[in-house]
């Protein structure tokens, strides 16, 4: 009766047992296989779509950082007025540039979490934001009769912190009317965006890291650039295809189709710093900063006088003073006529 009573027990609890032993093997393998980073994934709830996510912990400032990648996949332009993450139950401001997104454009977008974290730990979290969309169409946001509705955006992430901390610009590539030989620096002087006579081209990103302070973006021209050193970098490709500024046959006469580029990032400055920035375009162009704050206005690097109506320019490096915060950043490429590229170096920015 007893033999037959475990006999039962084993028939019964065997599984359970088998089970148990699989678990055991799999909690031992797991603790000495070697750390694996797990994937980046950012997925959009509603509104715009993400497409990067990178967590940068930074453990001698104490804090960390979130980077994202938006895209207004919507038939209109949306506005955006503000937004924030939430990571470990740590809700975080942030802000993204560039704020105005027509239809397929991109943007950036940073939050700073006053926690720092061990290399390689896996977060999840969640980002919120906050906007307007023009339900009147492109067309009325230049004219002011844009009929603005507030909406709230959001999405899911979820990264490996990282101890390189990544810079991430969202490049736009425009082309001008038939009637328009140059862009006037007049034109966006106080607000660096698109102009609304301007169609899009491409838009996409490019993903560098701050390795000593130093960081470098290039967009190559025709075969005369690509691959070349400039400010000590090589000039590299636009995202996925060649910059449209590298179009050599832009015309020198009407009808003209002049193109337009905006670099566009969000900068978070744990500390004063002063940054020296280097700029070398094809044509006409301007870097423009600003806090990430309400009621700020954009202030221009060289003041209106690089912008030049031919032929290539360098102008840099030239300081300018950043104080702690989030600051957005838009740097202004013209091409009036032939080939042109693009180069922008900014040292002096902290891990």
């Amino acid at each position: 009766m007893r033999s037959q009573s475990s006999i039962e027990f084993l028939t019964t609890y065997s599984f359970l047992f088998l089970l148990l032993g699989i678990s055991v093997s799999i909690i031992l393998f797991l603790s000495s296989a070697p750390v694996v980073a797990m994937p980046s994934q950012c997925t959009s709830f509603a509104g715009p779509t993400c497409n990067f996510v990178q967590l940068y912990s930074n453990s001698s400032a104490g804090y960390s950082l979130v980077t994202l990648s938006l895209t207004n996949s919507q038939s209109v332009p949306i506005n955006i007025t503000g937004m924030s993450t939430v990571v470990k139950n740590f809700v975080s401001a942030g802000a993204c540039t560039p704020s105005l997104l027509y239809p397929g454009q991109q943007a950036t977008c940073v939050s700073n979490v006053s926690k720092s974290y061990q290399t390689g730990t896996f977060l999840p979290g969640f980002y919120t934001v906050n906007a307007q969309y023009c339900n009147s169409g492109i067309g009325a946001v230049s004219s002011g009769n844009c009929a603005y509705e507030k909406v709230v955006y959001g999405g899911s992430f979820s990264s490996t912190t990282s101890a390189s901390r990544a810079i991430v610009f969202s490049v736009l590539s425009a082309q001008g009317p038939s009637d328009l030989q140059l862009l006037s620096y007049n034109a966006i002087k106080n607000l660096p965006m698109r102009p609304n006579n301007f169609t899009i081209l491409q838009s996409g990103d490019w993903v560098g890291n701050v390795t000593g302070g130093v960081t470098a973006y290039a967009l190559a021209s025709n075969g005369a650039m690509l691959g070349l050193p400039y400010f000590g970098y090589l000039t590299k490709l636009f995202p996925q295809t060649a910059s449209s500024l590298r179009n050599g046959g832009v015309a020198c006469a009407n009808p003209y189709n002049s193109l337009l580029s905006i670099a566009s990032t969000t900068l978070y400055l744990s500390s004063a710093v002063t940054s020296s920035v280097s700029i070398e375009a094809g044509g006409a162009m301007e870097v423009f900063y600003k806090l990430a704050q309400t009621g700020t206005v954009w202030q221009s690097t060289f003041g209106g006088s690089a912008w030049k109506s031919q032929g290539a320019t360098a102008y840099g490096p030239t300081s300018i003073t950043l104080n702690k915060g989030i600051y957005n950043i838009e740097v202004v490429w013209s091409n009036p006529c032939g080939a042109g590229g693009q180069v922008l170096k900014m040292t002096n920015i902290p891990n």
